[in-house]
């Protein structure tokens, strides 16, 4: 049997963080705990996600796992993740959203001796973005490349302009003479 539960929001480190959503499965006794930073998501800026597996009876952290997690959208998977270490309990990814939408986050963790010990699912909400809000670092790598396009542009229109106007005197000298 399988029940998930969800908490209030928590605080860390100045950054919002999402509702916590918890996996507990009694029959195994282990409950996994998730929670996504910041609590919304931006398009293309680093998004964590943090796991934490832990003893049900006691609160404590398993230590030496290993874990499988795939990121759906849909029926795409956008996202996978093999065989990594969570030694003491706590698992950090860091992934980047391209698109806005309700993403589905699916673990399963293994012992160090690969013995199945859970399978749990959690959502993930990344909100349709407000037109104005944007990733500075992202914005700003753009620029560079922006700038320098619109100053070959101007610099190739003023030169055909130049050459224009050379022309036209050229012929209107031609003209009256």
């Amino acid at each position: 049997m399988v029940i998930q539960n969800t908490y209030a929001q928590t605080q860390q480190n100045n950054k919002s963080v999402s509702t916590t959503q918890e996996w507990i499965d009694p029959k195994e006794n282990i409950k996994i705990q998730f929670r996504y930073s910041p609590a919304k998501p931006i398009l293309y800026s680093m998004t964590d996600l943090k796991l934490s597996i832990q003893d049900l009876s006691t609160g404590n952290n398993l230590k030496d796992l290993l874990a499988n997690i795939a990121i759906l959208k849909g029926d795409r998977i956008l996202f996978k993740f093999n065989n990594i270490a969570a030694k003491n309990g706590d698992l950090l990814l860091k992934v980047q959203f391209v698109e806005d939408g309700n993403y589905q986050l699916i673990s399963q963790i293994r012992s160090s001796e690969n013995i199945s010990i859970a399978l749990a699912s959690f959502n993930i909400l990344v909100p349709l973005q407000p037109l104005g809000s944007f990733n500075f670092n992202s914005i700003a790598a753009l620029l560079l490349p922006i700038g320098l396009v619109a100053i070959s542009g101007t610099a190739a229109i003023a030169i055909f302009l130049i050459i224009v106007s050379k022309k036209n005197k050229r012929e209107r000298k031609l003209g009256s003479k």
